[in-house]
């Protein structure tokens, strides 16, 4: 829109005028005959003209926005005393009827000249303060995307990039071990890989592909131990054409490994649940805490403080997020708006 207006400009400011002529022409009309009205009011902008000009690109510029308020009036109202009379004089030169209620040079006929010029000043500056109150809310808004952006860019990457060196040692001791078990679990990698470095880049992903990326990451994670009956992650309703933002949920998966011993404690346990409706979706999660990660550092960390900041900006007023410690056990649910 902006682009548009910039672009033609010129057009406007013709479409301003010609509309000004045009309505003041059919007010004077009365008083003169359409053509020699349509020649006054014709005559009236060539003295207009350059005070709203001078306005617009010079004073509004140069004072009114550095806020010089009284050099801005003082400045305005040389400018009407100093054009008065040039209008008055082009009045002069035409012959009213009996329908003009105005004797020229009178006191009433400068007051109407006078308040012409404060109504056409006042319409163009308010149209320019428009124009500079929309031009900077649509830089700050391009300043808070571009913000926006990069935080969200930062954020993600965030994601601990330990799992990966982990995945690759597991993987490699599967390849002595059982070297056809290694190929899937490669590919899985592959897959992980790629949704976090090209398909993630995206605002919004879809939920069935969020949902592949934990399936996948969960077998990775049990590759060092078989323990799948430990771990259970269940999709209630149909995640089609529903999109989320990317990488998401896994900051809690990554908070349950991190601070659970489900991988080596044969008491250890995860477990997480997705619960599609019309309009929201339900994540809630609960693993046990290891002794040894309750007394070296608090649950959760920046990992989520990484999530908690990305809803903020991603789904404002439209989530909440609890989470607590119950009974040695790290209990999350988070529900999201999806309209």
């Amino acid at each position: 829109m902006s682009y548009v207006l910039k672009k033609y400009e010129w057009l406007w400011h013709g479409l301003f005028w010609a509309l000004f002529v045009l309505l003041m022409t059919l007010i004077f009309a009365r008083f003169l005959g359409f053509e020699q009205a349509l020649l006054r009011n014709f005559a009236t902008c060539l003295v207009l003209a350059p005070l709203v000009y001078i306005n617009l690109y010079v004073l509004i510029e140069r004072l009114l926005f550095k806020e010089k308020y009284f050099e801005y009036a003082g400045i305005i109202v040389l400018l009407i005393i100093v054009s008065s009379p040039l209008r008055a004089l082009i009045d002069k030169q035409f012959i009213f009827n009996e329908n003009n209620p105005l004797e020229m040079y009178s006191v009433a006929h400068y007051g109407t000249i006078v308040l012409s010029s404060v109504i056409m000043l006042g319409v163009t500056t308010t149209l320019k303060l428009l124009e500079a109150y929309y031009e900077k809310k649509t830089i700050a808004a391009d300043l808070t995307r571009l913000k926006l952006e990069a935080e969200l860019k930062f954020l993600k990457a965030q994601v601990n990039p330990h799992f990966l060196f982990n995945t690759l040692n597991n993987v490699y001791a599967l390849t002595h071990l059982e070297g056809k078990a290694a190929a899937p679990q490669i590919l899985k990698l592959s897959a992980l890989m790629r949704y976090m470095l090209y398909e993630s880049n995206e605002n919004l992903v879809p939920l069935s592909k969020e949902l592949e990326y934990i399936q996948n990451y969960l077998e990775l994670q049990q590759l060092k131990n078989e323990v799948t009956h430990r771990v259970t992650f269940v999709v209630n309703g149909n995640p089609d054409k529903i999109s989320v933002a990317p990488l998401l949920f896994i900051p809690f998966f990554e908070n349950a490994f991190k601070h659970g011993d489900v991988l080596d404690n044969i008491n250890g346990f995860l477990t997480a649940t997705i619960t599609i409706e019309t309009n929201s979706l339900h994540f809630s999660i609960e693993n046990n805490i290891a002794d040894q990660a309750a007394r070296k550092d608090a649950v959760g960390g920046i990992g989520l403080e990484n999530v908690r900041k990305r809803l903020t900006l991603l789904y404002p007023d439209k989530h909440i997020l609890e989470v607590q410690t119950i009974n040695n056990k790290f209990v999350v649910h988070l529900t999201i708006e999806l309209n």
